[in-house]
C-alpha cells in the first residue's frame, strides 16, 4: 500500500470511530481454483506453484482416473492440459469438460499453427507452445478469470440449450437429436414430445400433461395419439443403439426417461450435472 493510500485508509478509519459508524467487510471473493494435468512433473510443478502465488487452489495430477474424479469433485474453473491430450481430438475426460461451458481450457505443448488451431477449433479456450512461459501460461488464465463464466445452477442447468444424457444429445434450439453423435429424424411431434420428457428426466410425464404441453389445453382426441408418436421415436433410436432403452412406459399414466439412459447419464460429467441440478429442485419442491 502507497503512503498515500495508507493515509487514505487511516483517515476513513479515524472518520468511522468519529461517527460511530462501524465498516463493513464485503464477503471475500472465493479463490479460483485450477486443475494442472500436464504430463512433465516438473512442468505441473512448475505451473501449480506459479498459480498458487497467484492465490489459486491448485490441483494435479498426470492420471486420467484421477483427473476424471478431481474435474467432478473439485470443480476446477480452469483445467490446464497438454497438447497430447487435445490433438489431433479431445480425449474423453476433455470432450465431457468441454460440454461443461463454465470450465476453461488452457491447452499448454500446442507448438504448431496446425495444433493451436485444431484444438481451438475442438473447443479449448487457449492454446500456447511448449516454449511459453510459466508466467504467460498463468496471465492467460487470469485474463481468463477477469471475465468469469456463470457456475451451472440447478437454474442455469435447467435452462439449458443442450441436453447430454449419456449417448444423447437433445438441442432444444436447433432442434436435433443425436445419439452417439449420430442424428435421429424425429418429426416435429415426436421431437416436442420427447423433449417434455428430457426437460423432466426424473419425472413421469402424463398423457395428459404431454397432450397440453404439445397441442395445447383445447385438444380434443384419443390420448394414445402420444404412443403413436413416440413409439415411432423410440424406433428409430433402438436403431442407432439398440443396446440402450431410452424410454419407459408407466402402465396407466404415462412416460419417462428410461433407467438405462439415465445410468449412463450418471456417468457423464456434462449430464450428470443436469440429473443433480433436477433432483435439487425435486427435493426443493
Amino acid at each position: 500500500m502507497t503512503l498515500i493510500e495508507t493515509n487514505f485508509a487511516a483517515r476513513a478509519e479515524h472518520q468511522r470511530r468519529d461517527t460511530g459508524v462501524e465498516s463493513v467487510h464485503p464477503e471475500p471473493e472465493p479463490m479460483p481454483r485450477a486443475l494442472v494435468t500436464l504430463v512433465h512433473n516438473s512442468d505441473r510443478r512448475s505451473v501449480e506453484a506459479a498459480l498458487q502465488m497467484q492465490g489459486y487452489v491448485v490441483r494435479c495430477t498426470n492420471d486420467a482416473t484421477a483427473a476424471e474424479v478431481l474435474v467432478r469433485s473439485f470443480e476446477p474453473d480452469i483445467v490446464i492440459v497438454d497438447a497430447r491430450d487435445a490433438y489431433p481430438n479431445f480425449n474423453h475426460l476433455l470432450s465431457q469438460i468441454r460440454r461443461c461451458p463454465e470450465i476453461y481450457v488452457v491447452v499448454v505443448g500446442a507448438n504448431s499453427d496446425d495444433q493451436r488451431v485444431t484444438v481451438l477449433r475442438n473447443g479449448a479456450d487457449d492454446a500456447v507452445p511448449t516454449e511459453a512461459s510459466t508466467d504467460e501460461i498463468v496471465q492467460r488464465c487470469q485474463a481468463m478469470m477477469r471475465r468469469p463464466r456463470p457456475k451451472t445452477s440447478e437454474g442455469a442447468a435447467l435452462d439449458a440449450k443442450v441436453l447430454y444424457f449419456g449417448p444423447l444429445m437433445v438441442d432444444l434450439a436447433r432442434r436435433e437429436i443425436r445419439v452417439n453423435r449420430h442424428p435421429i429424424s424425429a418429426t416435429r411431434l415426436e421431437f416436442d414430445l420427447f423433449s417434455q420428457l428430457c426437460l423432466k428426466p426424473l419425472e413421469v410425464c402424463s398423457r395428459s400433461q404431454l397432450l397440453e404441453s404439445v397441442w395445447g389445453p383445447h385438444w380434443v382426441g384419443d390420448t394414445h395419439v402420444v404412443d403413436v408418436h413416440l413409439s415411432n421415436l423410440r424406433r428409430k433410436l433402438n436403431e442407432r443403439a439398440p443396446e440402450v432403452r431410452f424410454m419407459h412406459t408407466v402402465r396407466g399414466i404415462g412416460f419417462r426417461l428410461a433407467d438405462d439412459l439415465l445410468r449412463l447419464a450418471a456417468k457423464d460429467l456434462a449430464s450428470s450435472r443436469l440429473l443433480d441440478a433436477h433432483s435439487l429442485e425435486h427435493r426443493i419442491a
